[in-house]
């Protein structure tokens, strides 16, 4: 009986401490920042940004290499998804398109307005060091 109840003991503290180590993804996760702080003439179109997105999503494991200074990973009309790099050194931060294309459907899910208008920046799914940013371009 003493065996059992150490046993049930052990599995419980066990599942607790599993529990509580954070996963990938749970590390890198943060707020997505909306940009309704900004001009109007810098939010970008939805319907733009959702284009770019199922574009990007549909790259699968494609790396998207963002750099410090920022590189374009779609463009539809005036509408621009860009990735920069938060790693120092002038290092470049890379993350499957896919992984972009979710880090941008949540600034979506967050960040669109009631007038079709969108503008944001979150991390890239599941890595920190990737930020991606949904404006509009000249």
């Amino acid at each position: 009986m003493v065996k059992l109840s150490i046993s049930i003991f052990s599995l419980l503290a066990t599942a607790a401490l599993a529990a509580a180590v954070p996963t990938p993804n749970e590390i890198f996760k943060r707020d997505v920042t909306c940009r309704d702080d900004l001009k109007a003439d810098s939010l970008a179109r939805v319907d733009e940004a959702v284009e770019c997105i199922n574009y990007l999503a549909s790259l699968g494991g494609q790396d998207c290499v963002a750099t410090v200074s920022g590189q374009s990973f779609c463009r539809r009309g005036q509408t621009q998804i860009t990735g920069l790099s938060r790693l120092g050194g002038g290092q470049n931060a890379v993350s499957s398109c896919q992984d972009v294309a979710r880090g941008a459907g949540q600034i979506l899910d967050r960040c669109t307005r009631g007038d079709g208008t969108v503008r944001g920046a979150n991390e890239a799914w599941g890595n920190g060091n990737l930020l991606v940013d949904i404006r509009r371009v000249p």
